[in-house]
């Protein structure tokens, strides 16, 4: 059985998803009301900050068991997620 977390991961980027088509039909159909259209971008950021903190809560440990044979490759890559993260 798959697990639910994966699940839940999966329906918030079928929701993203869902975003970011309104976004292209309201702006390729030149029903642009700016106002939704700057709260759907808005929505699809937060959305996609929410889908990386659940992500990584979800997937951490198993990430970090698979990897902890190599702590210094672990240790620069965590560096480098970190670092792009947080230069947005």
């Amino acid at each position: 059985m798959k697990d639910k977390s994966l699940d839940k991961l999966v329906h918030r980027l079928n929701r993203i998803g869902g975003q970011i088509e309104g976004i292209k039909k309201r702006v390729g159909h030149g029903e642009d009301d700016c106002v939704q259209t700057l709260q759907q971008l808005k929505a699809v950021i937060n959305g996609l900050k929410k889908f990386g903190e659940s992500y990584v809560h979800t997937h951490m440990d198993a990430c970090l068991k698979d990897k902890m044979a190599d702590r210094d490759d672990l240790e620069k890559s965590l560096k480098e997620v970190i670092s792009s993260a947080f230069s947005l």
